[in-house]
């Protein structure tokens, strides 16, 4: 008998073993910014944008990629550029306007990871002038994502994925594009429960949800 015990617990610890070896390497990319955002927050009677954007702490693109995070067990990398967008909802709409007019590629701050540490990358933003932000196409430019699972993912506030998708594939050549997912900024703003409730059903269709550990 513990001849027995002994054998079905090894045989426990290598197949744990193995599915920990095969579970996905997953980096969750992301743009996001707090201060003001349409249609979330606390307005300020003095902005200018007061009747439809308020200030937030955290960005919704943000509070999205950290509940993935959770669910998924990947990594985190927060998108930012050398020249921060402003925190007023109208002058960061006027430069996201420029770059969109310009079909810019803004130069971005900081080390980038290295992708060969990861199989899947999910990338995540919101949707600015019905289009993705710029400094997304940047990111994803940067690398070769040949052979790559890349999830998109994003918050709106009425516009969905917006046609963003084909910009993200465009983006990236030779990656294998999954479904993604569109939650609304003030959902995700508001309702942890459904936000996370949404990203569960998602992560787990796309078959990238954490197992739990035997």
């Amino acid at each position: 008998m513990k001849k027995l015990f002994a054998f079905v617990l090894v045989l426990c610890l290598l197949c744990g073993a193995a599915m920990a070896e095969s579970a996905p390497r997953i980096l969750i990319a992301y743009v996001s910014r707090a201060g003001e955002n349409y249609n979330v927050g606390v307005a300020d009677p003095d902005s200018a944008s007061a009747a439809y954007a308020g200030y937030i702490e955290k960005g919704n693109t943000q509070i999205v990629a950290e509940t993935i995070a959770e669910l998924t067990g990947g990594d985190l990398y927060h998108i930012t550029t050398v020249e921060p967008y402003p925190d007023d909802y109208a002058s960061m709409l006027t430069r996201a306007r420029e770059e969109l007019d310009d079909n810019a590629r803004p130069e971005l701050a900081g080390e980038l990871p290295n992708l060969d540490d990861y199989d899947v990358i999910m990338i995540g933003y919101p949707i600015w002038h019905a289009a993705t932000p710029r400094p997304v196409l940047t990111f994803l430019e940067s690398y070769d994502l040949s052979g790559k699972k890349l999830v998109p993912f994003n918050t709106h506030e009425g516009s969905g994925q917006s046609g963003t998708v084909s910009e993200i594939a465009a983006s990236a050549p030779g990656a294998e594009l999954l479904d993604g997912i569109a939650i609304q900024g003030k959902v995700a703003q508001e309702n942890d429960d459904r936000t996370r409730e949404l990203l569960t059903e998602w992560l787990d269709k796309i078959k990238l949800i954490r197992q739990a550990k035997p």
